[in-house]
């Protein structure tokens, strides 16, 4: 989805942490609420809920050159979840400190 027309949709980004502070590290239920794409259209900016906290938080997918064309957080290509579905999120910190999405898997109901 592109920004003005999720705007359209309802959909509100800026309720999204996005901060390095804001974002817990760890491993967390959430549930994908919609998703955006960059400017450049290299990446893919996830908007979830923390099952748990309740806590609204934002991260990024990247293409990597590796994986043509495909979106991967861990083993899940985001591109095509339908916004409503439950993951559980692997969070990790770089280098820098800057919260990382190193892995989705999408959870059975």
């Amino acid at each position: 989805m592109n920004f003005f027309p999720a705007l359209d949709a309802g959909y509100e980004p800026k309720d999204y942490a996005y901060a390095k502070a804001d974002i817990p590290i760890g491993t967390f239920v959430a549930t994908l609420d919609f998703m955006l794409w960059s400017k450049s259209g290299l990446t893919v900016n996830c908007f979830f809920t923390l099952t748990d906290s309740g806590k609204k938080v934002t991260l990024s997918v990247y293409r990597k050159a590796a994986n043509q064309d495909r979106y991967m957080a861990g083993g899940t290509e985001v591109r095509y979840l339908p916004f409503g579905t439950s993951v559980e999120l692997t969070i990790e910190a770089n280098e820098l400190g800057k919260p990382l999405l190193v892995d989705m898997v999408i959870r059975k109901n």
